[in-house]
Order: structure tokens, then C-alpha cells, then sequence
């Protein structure tokens, strides 16, 4: 900033630059810049205790809400449980009880095979193919006979 001289007698003076001659600096600026440095510091433990139990809040709202979702899922399922059909259901699926008289088939090693499209619904009418099935039948046995090509040529596997 500025140099220092001494006046003698052991007091000190400091040389303040010609610009900053003219400046003053009042009492209450400086009182205010240090009062508010004083408030900042001593609210921020506050401000950061504030704002995490407004975080820890919010998770909690968001647990409540999700306890409540599953509460009502599994009330469902509890009111579904007391059918007697349903439950005459689920045993038969889960644990494959049949009723007297009746006869339960289980698949076993099929694959699920997806739908091309929407199924057609059936049609009162007699329709004719657009194939001959019997020459293609035919042409398939004359050519199974006939050919030299292996089983792994002929199935593309």
C-alpha cells in the first residue's frame, strides 16, 4: 500500500498514496461490513442443519407414500384371497390340484411362441385354398426320396 516513516521517538507513519488521499471510509460502513460477515458466519450451521432436515423431510414423505402404495397392494391381494374361486385357481396353477373328475395336462419343454398379429375371428363360410396341398405333399415325398443332400443341408441347422 504505502511506505512507512518514522517521526522520530518511536512513532510510525504511513505515507498514504495521492489517490487515496480523499477517500474516507465511515465508521458505520465499516460496523455494517462486520456485523454482517459476524451474521454469515454465524447462521451458516443453522442454514446447512436447516436445509438437510428439509432433505431427510422430503425422503420420508417419499417412503411414507410408497408404504402406503404397497399397504393398499397388498390389502388388494388380502381381498383377492378370500375368494374361494381365486384361491381354487391358484392352487390349481401353483400347485396343480384338480378337481374330482377332472384332468390336468402339463407341457413339458414347449417354448411360448409370440403372435404374428391380431387372430382372425372364425367365419361361417366355406372357403377354398389358395394352394394345392396335395401336389405340394406330393412334390415333398417324391423329393425327399429322390434327393442325395444330407439332413443337415436340407434343415439348415
Amino acid at each position: 500500500m504505502g511506505d512507512v516513516r518514522d517521526l522520530g521517538s518511536g512513532a510510525l507513519a504511513r505515507v498514504v498514496p495521492p489517490r487515496l488521499r480523499g477517500v474516507k471510509v465511515p465508521g458505520l460502513a465499516i460496523a455494517s461490513v462486520l456485523l454482517l460477515v459476524f451474521a454469515v458466519l454465524s447462521l451458516a450451521p443453522a442454514l446447512g442443519t436447516y436445509l438437510s432436515q428439509r432433505q431427510k423431510l422430503a425422503d420420508l414423505t417419499a417412503q411414507v407414500a410408497r408404504q402406503q402404495a404397497d399397504l393398499k397392494a397388498t390389502s388388494t391381494d388380502i381381498a383377492r384371497w378370500s375368494d374361494p374361486a381365486y384361491v381354487r385357481s391358484q392352487a390349481g396353477s401353483r400347485l396343480f390340484y384338480v378337481l374330482p373328475g377332472e384332468v390336468a395336462y402339463r407341457v413339458v419343454g414347449g417354448t411360448a411362441t409370440k403372435a404374428s398379429g391380431p387372430a382372425q375371428p372364425p367365419t361361417t363360410t366355406v372357403q377354398t385354398t389358395r394352394t394345392d396341398w396335395t401336389g405340394a405333399l406330393l412334390d415333398s415325398l417324391v423329393a425327399a426320396g429322390t434327393t442325395s443332400a444330407t439332413p443337415k443341408a436340407l434343415t439348415g441347422r
